[in-house]
């Protein structure tokens, strides 16, 4: 048929170019990743080019340096004998291992003038000096008290007298004249002579030197590194940090100082001051494994000037949630001789402490808890953990349940505002915040399973604008009760079962306005502002301050006063007290129990704990610290996260999607199963039959889109057809009345079995592959079941005329196999009791109308 003849060479001519096109985008795709390939090996190459300049560099200043090092420990030598003055043993063994051939050039002890004290920062008139506890200055963060920074002052004595400390408040980063440590705080970061400029620690009060006034030839300390224990100052200077909205708005000035195996950036305003506060805008911990300093080309900084780049390094942290990109930081020094400096102290540094074995211990573990894509996670405002696989999120449209492992959402309760979730799972009782007036509500458990809550619900009356509240059993073996705070009272419910699930027992005053709410070894505790207390039951004795006013060391809290964040027992007999600039241990009277305090190194937003660990929030991170040991732990350097519970397990980080992220550690361990995630998610909420619960899923419409746009695509294309192997069951058949017919051939040996010749005649090969059409296009073939396939070849078979012969030796002009022919393959393939056509396989059962 000539119009079945032109409709299969249109289909062949089709399909090569179908094939034509894959093979020319194929080819595309490999030319662009062969340029980008390259564009990579010349970026390195000329980024090793780079670093094998520096190196040479590194060599000559390595020859000079050394020499002039030998003659500095000369001449501190013969200054110390001179003056009968030692330094610590520490400080000996930085100097033998700064003696060695391997010494970093820049990581060596400069001098540093101990008279340039920091500005002056006050009037408040300072607290009784301390009693040192020596723990060898093994946290950079040690407390102090809110006094002025100490006057300069030129008095000298006829006789060498001791100093007279007081604790300090240091209005910019300054370093210990002793251990060279940068000095991390708000406020009360150490002690201070009145007489002269010594500045230290109060870890290092103990090593101070009984000279005062010190000396001027004593008065210069070498800058350095104790690779054992991570102490001491490196480096610091004045660079330029991206501005907030990027490089392409502009740089500002900052602060950088290489403190304690940690980078801190400090801030400068852009008035007339040059003096950068003590609040730090970043902090990246350098006992990061994956941390690189590396240079950049011109293409990572496009919106820089061409003669800024050359001046351009950057710092790269490591990645700390798989599906989040790692903290990047690009920093630009005064001049290119400033950036190699930098560049070679922080790998030098962190060659170091590798060597030393000075590693950064992980508490945390960050995991996405659930597909950013999930739209109540952006209004997200509290959540707790419910099991293994369920969490509750409070947003502004209500209470959800999201099961994290089924991808199922349970609209919990009605649509308010959701400010704090407390379970009481002992009576089965959800007691939330909400609404426009933040009263407190209390649900039956049903409703996380979707059930409604609007007729089971209690409503406290009297909880109205509750600021806090917390759940606990206030005596062994009482009933659970629930705790709200409403400005200054406290009130306290029974909580059970029955409706109205709660009965009111007693209220309490706290001192003033409760900022903080929480249950401190089964006693009510509450904070307020410089104070806590834990406040007594009805009917018993006053409340005991956990801030005694009969301890001195602690008057200065009411002189300046703090926010009250978070308290927690320590020990049996201490607790740690968390303002919003400091933190103190004290004893169950009140009175303060370790010299040493904790140093915030910003201004905290919230705190959290657990038995081992605080979790400290600020605007470029969290820092963790133990608890027993008063030591900072690790940094995780995430701006704008905030926790979401009270022990910091779920956290809501305000990127672009706002995403879920869950704390992982050895309390928490096993709490939440850990879904897996993946950026760029297509699945909405469907509704279900029930009108409280939906499915996160990918929509039928957008699921066949992204089948689509996989076809689009060759090489996935090709991927997804079985590639040709064995087609001698394959007849393509000619036109009929609009359907075709697949059938089994027989194979080459059955064909020449039923041949009257021994050997099969090339005629009889070369007729075979004339049945064969080449694999590229399918279209007009139709799958038969093996019910209809027999029928039509009897038909077939029973019209045919032609011999058995006729078959065997076709006429090899042919160009396709004529409907008689085909139907003298049926005869034979019926009637041959010498040959059973084998079952058609499983996959060959379809029907499809071409």
């Amino acid at each position: 048929d000539p119009l079945w003849k032109l409709r299969r060479s249109q289909k062949l001519d089709m399909s090569a170019r179908l094939e034509l096109q894959s093979a020319l985008d194929a080819e595309l795709k490999a030319k662009q990743l062969v340029q980008e390939e390259l564009r990579k090996v010349k970026a390195a190459n000329i980024n090793l080019e780079s670093k094998l300049k520096e190196s040479e560099e590194r060599r000559r200043e390595t020859v000079e340096q050394m020499n002039n090092l030998n003659k500095e420990m000369e001449e501190s030598h013969s200054r110390s004998d001179k003056a009968g003055r030692k330094f610590p043993d520490f400080q000996d063994s930085i100097f033998d291992y700064f003696n060695t051939p391997s010494l970093a050039p820049d990581l060596t002890f400069r001098p540093v003038d101990v008279d340039t004290t920091p500005e002056k920062s006050g009037t408040t008139p300072s607290s009784p000096s301390f009693t040192s506890e020596n723990e060898d200055g093994k946290t950079p963060s040690i407390p102090a008290s809110p006094s002025p920074t100490p006057p300069s002052s030129g008095l000298t004595a006829p006789k060498p007298k001791a100093h007279q400390l007081s604790i300090k408040t240091f209005s910019s980063p300054t370093l210990c004249s002793h251990c060279t440590s940068l000095m991390v705080g708000i406020c009360r970061q150490g002690y201070g002579c009145e007489v002269c400029s010594f500045i230290c620690h109060i870890s290092c009060k103990e090593h101070a030197p009984p000279v005062c006034p010190i000396p001027a030839e004593q008065a210069k300390r070498p800058q350095g590194i104790d690779v054992q224990r991570g102490i001491g100052t490196a480096y610091k200077g004045y660079v330029r940090i991206p501005k907030p909205s990027g490089v392409k708005k502009g740089w500002q000035r900052a602060f950088a100082v290489v403190s304690d195996c940690k980078l801190f950036l400090y801030d400068i305003p852009e008035a007339k001051s040059t003096q950068p506060g003590v609040v730090a805008s970043l902090v990246l911990d350098l006992r990061d494994e994956e941390l690189s300093v590396s240079s950049v080309l011109e293409s990572d900084v496009i919106h820089a000037t061409k003669k800024d780049i050359p001046c351009i390094f950057r710092v790269t942290s490591s990645q700390l949630i798989p599906q989040f990109s790692s903290v990047s930081l690009l920093v630009l020094a005064e001049s290119e001789a400033e950036k190699k400096k930098w560049v070679r102290i922080l790998e030098s540094l962190q060659s170091l402490l590798t060597k030393n074995q000075l590693k950064s211990q992980q508490v945390h573990v960050l995991h996405e808890a659930y597909d950013a894509s999930l739209p109540i996670i952006k209004t997200t405002q509290c959540a707790t953990v419910l099991d293994r696989e369920r969490i509750a999120l409070g947003t502004e449209d209500g209470l959800f349940v999201v099961e994290v492992t089924r991808d199922v959402i349970v609209r919990a309760a009605d649509s308010k505002k959701v400010y704090q979730i407390e379970l009481i799972p002992r009576e089965n009782i959800i007691a939330l915040i909400c609404g426009r007036n933040r009263q407190v509500h209390l649900h039956p458990w049903g409703v996380l399973e979707g059930s409604e809550s609007s007729f089971d619900s209690s409503k406290l009356g009297e909880t109205k604008n509750c600021q806090v509240m917390t759940t606990g059993v206030l005596r062994p073996g009482g009933p659970a009760c629930l705790l709200a705070a409403v400005k200054r009272q406290v009130q306290c419910y029974e909580i059970s079962r029955a409706k109205p699930y709660q009965k009111k027992l007693w209220e309490v005053q706290a001192p003033d306005t409760v900022q903080w709410l929480g249950m401190l070894r089964d006693r009510l505790c509450v904070g307020y502002s410089s104070g806590f207390a834990l406040l007594a039951l009805q009917g018993e004795s006053s409340p005991i301050s956990l801030v005694s006013p009969a301890d001195p060391s602690l008057t200065f809290l009411a002189q300046q006063p703090m926010d009250a964040l978070h308290a927690q027992a320590v020990g049996a007999n201490e607790v740690l007290l968390c303002f919003s600039k400091l933190g103190i241990y004290v004893n169950g009277q009140g009175r303060r129990s370790r010299t040493q305090e904790l140093m915030w190194p910003a201004t905290p937003l919230a705190c959290c704990s657990n038995s081992s660990h605080l979790t400290v929030y600020s605007e470029y991170g969290v820092d963790v610290f133990d608890l027993h040991t008063s030591e900072w732990v690790q940094t995780v350097p995430l701006r704008k996260i905030r926790p979401l519970n009270a022990e910091g397990t779920l956290n809501l980080l305000s990127s672009e999607p706002p995403r879920l992220i869950y704390f992982s550690n050895t309390s928490s361990e096993g709490d939440l199963t850990i879904p897996e995630t993946m950026d760029n998610s297509k699945k909405l909420m469907v509704r279900t039959r029930s009108k409280r619960k939906f499915l996160f899923k990918v929509s039928e419409e957008e699921r066949l889109q992204q089948i689509r746009e996989k076809l689009r695509d060759p090489e996935l294309r090709s991927k997804m057809i079985s590639n040709p192997t064995n087609f001698n069951h394959v007849a393509h058949m000619g036109p009929g009345d609009g359907m075709q017919v697949l059938m089994d051939l027989p194979l080459v040996g059955d064909l020449t079995s039923l041949s009257p010749s021994p050997s099969p005649s090339p005629s009889s090969s070369s007729s075979r592959h004339t049945l064969i059409s080449p694999p590229s296009n399918f279209e007009h073939i139709y799958h038969m079941t093996s019910a209809s396939a027999g029928a039509f070849l009897q038909k077939e078979a029973s019209s045919s005329s032609s011999s058995q012969q006729s078959l065997l030796q076709p006429s090899s002009s042919s160009s396709s196999p004529s409907i008689s022919s085909l139907g003298r393959v049926g005869q034979l393939l019926s009637f041959s009791s010498s040959f059973h056509p084998p079952p058609l396989p499983q996959w060959w059962k379809l029907q499809q109308l071409t």
